[in-house]
C-alpha cells in the first residue's frame, strides 16, 4: 500500500471542487493508494504523470516506486487542470 501525499497546490485546487465530489475523491485517494497505476499515465509535458477521472473533474498524480508514495499534483475540471499555471 502506497502513501499520499498532496502538494500545496493539490490542496487549493480541491478546495475549489464543489462538496457533492468530496465523498468521490476520497474514494479515489483510497483505490490510487492501493493501485496507484489505475489512472490513465498521460504524455507530452505531464510525462510519468497519471490522472484519473471524478466526473469531470482530474486528480493528476505522480507516482514514486522507490519510496512508495503516490503524489497528488494538482485536479480541477476537465478543460483547465491540464493547463500549466502556477496559481
Amino acid at each position: 500500500m502506497y502513501k499520499l501525499h498532496l502538494t500545496s497546490k493539490a490542496q487549493r485546487k480541491l478546495s475549489l471542487i464543489p462538496k457533492i465530489y468530496k465523498s468521490s475523491i476520497a474514494n479515489v485517494f483510497d483505490e490510487i493508494c492501493d493501485e496507484p497505476f489505475l489512472g490513465k499515465p498521460l504524455g507530452r509535458k505531464f510525462e510519468g504523470f497519471f490522472s484519473i477521472r471524478i466526473g469531470v473533474y482530474r486528480i493528476v498524480y505522480k507516482v514514486n516506486r522507490k519510496d512508495k508514495l503516490v503524489t497528488i499534483v494538482t485536479a480541477g475540471h476537465r478543460s483547465s487542470v491540464y493547463v500549466n499555471d502556477e496559481s
